[in-house]
């Protein structure tokens, strides 16, 4: 299974967990904006990658938003000239590569004709999911969390909602171990969708690898028709 990723209108990534085993560079160098949950690994990284492929091509920064603590994580361990280098102050003759921003819950962009927002997920670190608001429909993308309480507060927001993408990382019998990693179980998970309206559709996401058939034939028992597993590599139309 790859890491996590989310590609909106070829221009917008949502995490950077295998943008670039998955994209081809020219398809890279579209990317323009960046959304960045959290601090974790898996949802990072390709992101040192992307920019190096990049370099050569853009002519304006990638700019990448994400929570306060995330963003100081990337500028004191990874883009600081040991690990990697600062890519915020590197130029490719005609612009520097990076820019990075906080963006705190709530606070809406607006980037390529969509509204994203940031709500909070309740992780082990600061992390956020994110609204992402289209002309005619909305879709929810949580991030690693173990409560909906922030899709909750955000759901008011969103106009024609069609989707959720809500994760969950282990099977029942890892349901303590859930906790304490601030994930969903299949349990927690089942708690957690009641909050959801039903003419919603959700699609779950973040199964641990050796645990995926597990966990998707305990969701397929919940017996809830509007939820589904996350098809890896497909394009949804919302």
């Amino acid at each position: 299974m790859r890491l996590t990723s989310y590609l909106v209108d070829g221009r917008i990534a949502i995490d950077t967990g295998a943008l670039t085993e998955i994209l081809p560079v020219k398809d890279q160098a579209r990317i323009s904006h960046l959304f960045i949950s959290h601090s974790h690994i898996d949802h990072l990284a390709t992101l040192p990658f992307l920019l190096d492929n990049v370099l050569p091509l853009i002519e304006e920064p990638v700019t990448l938003f994400g929570p306060e603590d995330t963003i100081r994580c990337l500028k004191e361990y990874l883009f600081n000239d040991f690990l990697w280098p600062d890519f915020t102050k590197i130029s490719n003759g005609r612009t520097r590569v990076l820019r990075m921003e906080v963006l705190p819950c709530g606070r809406t962009i607006e980037v390529h004709g969509l509204s994203i927002t940031p709500f909070a997920m309740e992780h082990a670190v600061e992390c956020h999911g994110h609204l992402v608001q289209g002309p005619e429909s909305a879709v929810a993308i949580c991030s690693d969390t173990a409560s909906t309480a922030g899709l909750a507060e955000i759901l008011p927001r969103a106009v024609n909602l069609r989707a959720v993408i809500l994760e969950a990382s282990f099977p029942r019998r890892l349901d303590r171990i859930a906790g304490l990693s601030r994930h969903l179980s299949t349990d927690s998970f089942a708690r957690e969708v009641a909050r959801i309206p039903s003419d919603v559709q959700v699609l779950v996401s973040h199964l641990k690898p050796d645990c995926a058939d597990e966990i998707e034939a305990e969701i397929r028992r919940l017996g809830r028709k509007n939820v589904s597993l996350l098809d890896q590599g497909r394009e949804y139309l919302f």
